[in-house]
């Protein structure tokens, strides 16, 4: 049994963590990261469709909305220590409602790309804007579980933006998936305007050349991590339909990231509390290594049970890796910093999902997906090694000033 005194610890802790600020930034981030997938899903099909394009022309529509987002991480690193959370974040809210708006203009590929660059820098000034708030409204005592807390809100959308996205296209059209994105966009600025005053930011300007500006050097190494372990995700995301179509469970399919969230949703709150109570090692290990029996289990799927068994476990690994990798690489920082560090580590984790696709999907016409998922358990083994060389074999110490 929980002890009374421990109840309303937990009680207690929780209170602190959803105050008023945290619970704005973390609807904004959820509204706009489901408006991402919605998109990311259906765009490809769409650019195909209505501009007659071929298969790689269309995916470049989706590569072109990344490409924006790890531009508009990168530039927000100094943004926010110049201006300001509040600014910024009103700035990428405007943007991304203005980036909607375009797409009825989009009258040829060209502007349509420019209107999906535009998309993509703003959802990552906001993302990154949202990820910096958080870090400054929550305790630092509390931010393994306050982060796993606030991540939430992208895993709910990774699921929730590839479902409604597809239901609206089959149900409404292209054009529903936009006005309903628009419309996420116009909650996010009413939302906004209930933010309070948020804690004050330590400022330490450095030229706008420099590029210690955008991200801080101390969270790159332990970033490579980040970068290494998304390389399965990656392909995960990249592959997920063609893969199911081979194996024989492609109605399982849409259920994969809904599985994945619900892993991720009802692991995370333990993850954080065990992060903040005995550290990142008790977390990151096992993620890593669940992450890897993941990648095996799906190598070796034949039916729906064992793909979504992956999922479940991709969830509980992968998912808490994520929430953890962002509380760790703000103890690495003084608070002065926790822009550039939460730049410097997304940055990494898109980078790796990014790349992933391309550096592991040659290796699917020689020896099929099966090659390319024990390859890629292989990796997130790896990654539980870099883990180990770049910080876990280490005792650290937590920056307060």
């Amino acid at each position: 049994m929980v002890q009374t005194g421990d109840r309303a610890a937990w009680t207690n802790t929780l209170g602190v963590i959803f105050n008023r600020n945290f619970n704005v930034v973390a609807v904004i981030n959820l509204l706009v990261m489901t408006a991402y997938y919605m998109i990311f899903v259906t765009g490809a099909p769409y650019v195909r469709e209505a501009y007659g394009v071929s298969l790689s022309v269309a995916g470049l529509s989706s590569g072109v909305m990344v490409m924006g987002c790890l531009s508009g991480r990168f530039a927000s690193g100094s943004l926010l220590s110049f201006l300001g959370c509040r600014t910024i974040l009103l700035a990428g809210i405007l943007l991304y409602l203005g980036s909607m708006a375009t797409f009825f203009l989009a009258a040829s590929l060209p502007v349509l790309f420019v209107q999906r660059f535009l998309t993509g820098i703003a959802v990552g000034v906001t993302g990154t804007a949202t990820g910096t708030i958080v870090a400054y409204v929550i305790p630092r005592e509390c931010h393994g579980l306050g982060i796993s807390l606030f991540t939430m809100s992208t895993a709910v959308a990774l699921a929730a933006g590839p479902f409604f996205g597809i239901a609206l296209v089959d149900g409404s059209g292209y054009r529903a998936v936009v006005w309903t994105s628009f419309l996420f966009g116009v909650i996010c600025l009413a939302v906004f305007f209930a933010l309070r005053t948020l804690p004050h930011m330590l400022k330490k300007h450095r030229p706008m050349t420099d590029i210690y500006s955008y991200i801080d050097p101390r969270v790159v190494r332990f970033s490579l991590v980040a970068l290494v372990a998304c390389l399965g995700y990656g392909c995960i995301q990249a592959f997920l339909t063609s893969f199911t179509a081979e194996r024989g469970v492609s109605e399982a399919a849409s259920l994969f990231f809904l599985v994945y969230a619900a892993a991720a949703l009802g692991t995370r709150p333990f993850s954080g509390h065990i992060l903040d109570h005995y550290g990142p090692n008790v977390v990151f290990y096992p993620a890593l290594l669940i992450m890897a029996s993941a990648m095996a289990l799906l190598a070796v799927t034949e039916n729906s049970v064992m793909f979504l068994l992956g999922a479940v476990l991709l969830g509980a690994g992968f998912g808490n890796f994520q929430s953890a990798g962002q509380a760790v690489s703000l103890t690495l920082v003084t608070r002065s910093r926790f822009a550039q560090a939460t730049t410097t580590f997304f940055l990494f984790f898109d980078l790796g999902i990014g790349l992933g696709p391309y550096l592991f999907g040659f290796l699917v016409p020689s020896f099929g997906y099966e090659g390319m998922f024990f390859s890629l358990a292989v990796v997130a083994l790896f990654a539980a090694f870099l883990y180990w060389f770049e910080y876990g074999r280490m005792k650290h110490r937590r920056h307060h000033a």
